[in-house]
């Protein structure tokens, strides 16, 4: 199986659903043919963000066998967390354990010395979504065992020791990530308040809610969550990616994700 190129028609239409119109969700079924997997990823990721689990465990479960069509393995990955994520919300564990298991199973078939010797990213992933199902654990997340380190420094013991020049964006964010490292979590989202207006990759901003919620901030990590929302960072892998499926990868994101009002905050970022 091959990843498949989409032509400029298919992805202008991704791009009218990633900016906000559901309107144009029924031009697709002109492409229903041609690629209808891609059009079952557009519609579960709508799903997804509009809280219709339902729907988008149902599409995602049909999309299991094909996600060679796309040219990044992230996307397997964000739809298949997220699935699972749904799937403990309605009651469809059993039947999404079933389909990671077919998906092993593929994979072992394909490419069985990889899998064998833990090197198959996909496999591996499978493995960790399905101790995420029955036992709630998820070892990729930091968020959840976040401590700061037991000996805090400074901005200015870490711009010292690092030789950092502040005046420039690449060590200013250079500092982020070592304050989130090795400085305390309120010094970290300061610095983060100071800085937020530069380009920030996606580390920045999931540090920044991490220290937040580590601190009780939780209208403060939804500020960020939007404005990470607002970037388009996550739009990068495919056209099809109409929403930040990557959101579903932090558990620190789910109770915004499922709550309407934030969700709706988050809605109204990615449309900007």
């Amino acid at each position: 199986m091959e990843a498949i190129k989409l032509p400029k028609k298919y992805r202008d239409i991704c791009e009218e659903i990633k900016n906000g119109s559901y309107e144009s969700l029924p031009k697709l079924d002109a492409f229903e043919e041609k690629f209808p997997h891609q059009n079952l990823a557009v519609r579960a990721g709508v799903e997804f963000f509009d809280r219709k689990y339902e729907e988008a465990v149902s599409h995602t479960l049909l999309l299991m066998p094909f996600w060679d069509e796309w040219y990044y393995s992230n996307v397997a990955n964000e739809y298949m967390m997220a699935m699972c994520f749904a799937a403990k919300k309605i009651g469809r564990e059993a039947e999404v354990s079933k389909a990671l298991h077919e998906e092993q199973s593929r994979l072992m078939e394909a490419e069985e010395e990889k899998c064998l010797k833990g090197s198959c990213q996909r496999y591996n992933y499978c493995e960790i979504l399905l101790q995420y199902i029955h036992k709630d654990i998820f070892p990729e997340s930091r968020s959840r065992d976040y401590q700061p380190p037991k000996e805090l420094k400074t901005a200015t013991d870490l711009i010292s020791e690092f030789k950092l020049n502040t005046g420039k964006d690449f060590d200013k964010m250079k500092l982020l990530n070592l304050l989130y490292m090795k400085g305390s979590p309120k010094d970290t989202v300061d610095y983060y308040e100071r800085i937020k207006d530069l380009n920030l990759g996606e580390l920045y901003y999931e540090e920044a809610c991490i220290c937040y919620r580590y601190l009780g901030q939780k209208e403060k990590v939804l500020e960020v969550v939007e404005r990470w929302a607002k970037s388009k960072l996550w739009d990068v892998a495919s056209p099809t990616q109409v929403r930040p499926m990557s959101f579903f990868m932090y558990l620190f994101m789910h109770e915004y994700l499922e709550n309407e009002e934030s969700l709706k905050r988050i809605r109204e970022a990615i449309f900007g």
